[in-house]
């Protein structure tokens, strides 16, 4: 089945093709989405054991069944396997068999925050295909469980009885994300004393934070479905507030953020776990640990930091790569080397292209003997006046700086040195 197919599937909620497309996500490919915020996105946390997922399958229960409804069960993964324990879904398998509603449980992959750039792609393919609710069941709560709130619209704070230092705990971390704090397991005696900390607390959130939704507290229990309609009513109500503002697409611009940095970090991961070489070398002491990462991201070594293009007419030559669809910076007049430059986007590297001020340029008198084409080739170093040394010392020749060019600090090595090729030297400052 082509992506087309299941892209159209899932806009008709076909459950398979949705679980399909996630988990092409998890393995890193993601479909182009264009989003059109229609979900509300709701993130659950508190500490483990405080009935987050009890009071999502109460919640669920409660919606009626003409409304889609997706519940992203975020499990701890094994150090060992990467694996997850799905504990939250086999609560919530009655709802399986439900046809509004859809149940994913996925792993942490170890990511600090709490989520992985494949939970955040499972977002964007859930509200692509009609999601009217999306639930996001965290691992847990404090400091490091918080990433949910750059993807939620609306974030709910769980905190059950007895819970006094827990509190305290908390203050620092999700007292600072929640819109709705709830008392959890409030059949129990005692969570009449923990409402009433959690009053104090939000009282002072509220001056702060100075919106125009101020922070709820309410009591509930997911287990006999006390307070639950009250938690949707409200729940309803602010998706209605944040529609009204205009500011539902706030989250959609930090969730894309969140989701560019946790791939960063997910091929970052890669990365070290294929660096074996580079770690053994560490451990011998034949390398610092802060050499190995700079080798590892390919720095400290000459790297390609752009081809530069000789052409007569500029815009001509930008609006062609604009056409296919290239990211192109707008033209700088470089005086120094009478040329005016525009760059190219591609990925790490660029495509420079020149266009000669003046019949006497360089770049002018290239164009007249060799025609339009490859001018030359520019590395970045890191220590330009070092490379230069080192250059030198094999008998190369630099010419034409070091000076400011277009990137930064530049100078050339001569091309009857290099076979040919006009290497550049670039540091960029």
């Amino acid at each position: 089945m082509g992506i087309d197919e299941l892209l159209e599937k899932a806009r008709n909620w076909d459950k398979s093709a949705i679980a399909k497309l996630i988990t092409m996500a998890e393995e890193g490919v993601e479909p182009q989405l264009n989003i059109h915020r229609r979900s509300h996105v709701i993130g659950i946390t508190g500490p483990p054991g405080s009935g987050k997922s009890t009071l999502i399958y109460a919640m669920a229960r409660r919606i009626p069944q003409d409304k889609r409804v997706a519940i992203l069960t975020i499990d701890p993964s094994s150090p060992f396997t990467g694996g997850s324990f799905m504990g939250n879904r086999i609560r919530m398998q009655e709802l399986t068999s439900r046809p509004n509603i859809y149940i994913r449980s996925m792993a942490t992959r170890g990511m600090r925050g709490g989520l992985n750039y494949a939970t955040v792609a499972a977002i964007n393919i859930l509200e692509y295909a009609g999601a009217d609710y999306i639930f996001i069941e965290t691992v847990g709560a404090g400091q490091s469980d918080t990433d949910v709130k750059y993807v939620a619209d609306t974030v709910l704070v769980l905190v059950p009885p007895l819970s006094g230092d827990e509190i305290q705990a908390l203050k620092s971390g999700l007292m600072e994300i929640g819109d709705i704090y709830i008392v959890s397991k409030s059949d129990n005696p005692a969570s009449e004393s923990t409402y009433r900390d959690l009053l104090a607390m939000v009282d002072m959130v509220r001056e702060v934070k100075g919106e125009a939704w101020k922070p709820v507290v309410l009591k509930v229990s997911g287990l006999y479905g006390h307070g639950v309609d009250e938690l949707l009513k409200i729940i309803d109500e602010r998706f209605n507030e944040l529609v009204k503002s205009g500011r539902l697409d706030d989250s959609l611009r930090s969730r894309r953020a969140l989701e560019m940095r946790l791939y960063a970090y997910d091929m970052l991961e890669k990365m070290l776990n294929e660096a074996k070489d580079l770690e053994l070398r560490v451990i011998n002491g034949e390398l610092t640990p802060r050499e190995a990462v700079r080798a590892l991201l390919g720095r400290g070594m000459p790297r390609l930091d752009h081809v530069a293009v000789a052409v007569k007419n500029i815009d001509e030559a930008a609006r062609k790569f604009r056409d296919l669809g290239f990211r192109v910076s707008d033209p700088v007049i470089v005086e120094g080397q009478g040329v005016k430059v525009v760059m190219v986007q591609l990925g790490n590297a660029k495509i420079e292209l020149l266009e000669p001020l003046s019949p006497e340029s360089t770049v002018a008198k290239f164009i007249e003997r060799r025609g339009e084409g490859i001018h030359h080739i520019a590395v970045e170093v890191d220590d330009i006046d070092k490379f230069i040394s080192i250059a030198k010392n094999v008998g190369l020749s630099v010419v034409g700086g070091p000076s400011r060019g277009a990137e930064g600090i530049a100078a050339f090595i001569h091309p009857k040195d290099l076979h040919g090729v006009l290497l550049e030297l670039v540091q960029h400052v």
